[in-house]
């Protein structure tokens, strides 16, 4: 074999080790770039955030009404409105003539013309000052609203002649007055005194 031949082969084995070289270099970088790559989508994967559902307390949600409380509302009691309406004079009409120091039992026939009953409380009251004696005031009748009821007053008329007015009004129990008046009018008279007959003359 000639030198120049040994020359060729030498070069020939030199240049495949080149590219064996070569190969595994490039080789090696694709193996680091892959490795980088999957460890970066690992870290990107840890640093994903995640979310969570937290329900809302009981406390924080507001509650529909209960029954309990519906009912509660339906049962809150309303203001009713007291009233008193004149229908007749019972006994002693007005004008009526009297004697000195007659007892007068007085009595009006009144409706209930409110929304509130009569009941404890309820009082029928004289209104100013007057000549008749007897109570300032007495309980009042009880009566339902949209009822009938009698109011009643026993007095004692003045000694001296005249005319005597007395004027009376329902009261409520916080002491409002209310409703219609209702009055007694009066008139005094001395009896007149009966004439003693004559004696007949004698024959």
């Amino acid at each position: 074999m000639q030198i120049n031949d040994l020359g060729d082969e030498a070069g020939l084995a030199i240049i495949r080790c080149m590219c064996w070289s070569a190969r595994i270099h490039w080789l090696t970088v694709l193996l680091v770039g892959l490795s980088l790559l999957f460890t970066g989508c690992g870290s990107a994967a840890e640093d994903t955030p995640t979310f969570s559902w937290t329900p809302f307390p009981e406390s924080a949600v507001p509650s529909s009404p209960t029954a309990v409380d519906l009912e509660s509302k339906s049962h809150t009691p309303s203001i009713c409105i007291n009233n008193a309406r004149f229908l007749e004079d019972l006994t002693i009409p007005d004008g009526s003539v009297v004697g000195p120091g007659a007892t007068l039992d007085k009595r009006w026939s009144v409706q209930n013309g409110g929304s509130c009953d009569w009941g404890p409380g309820y009082n029928l009251v004289r209104l100013g000052e007057d000549q008749f004696s007897g109570p300032d005031e007495l309980a009042l009748y009880p009566a339902r609203a949209g009822t009938a009821a009698v109011w009643q007053v026993v007095l004692e008329a003045p000694m001296e002649p005249g005319d005597y007015f007395s004027r009376w009004q329902a009261r409520t129990p916080n002491g409002s007055l209310f409703g219609d008046e209702v009055f007694l009018l009066i008139s005094v008279r001395s009896p007149t005194p009966t004439p003693s007959p004559e004696p007949s003359p004698t024959p």
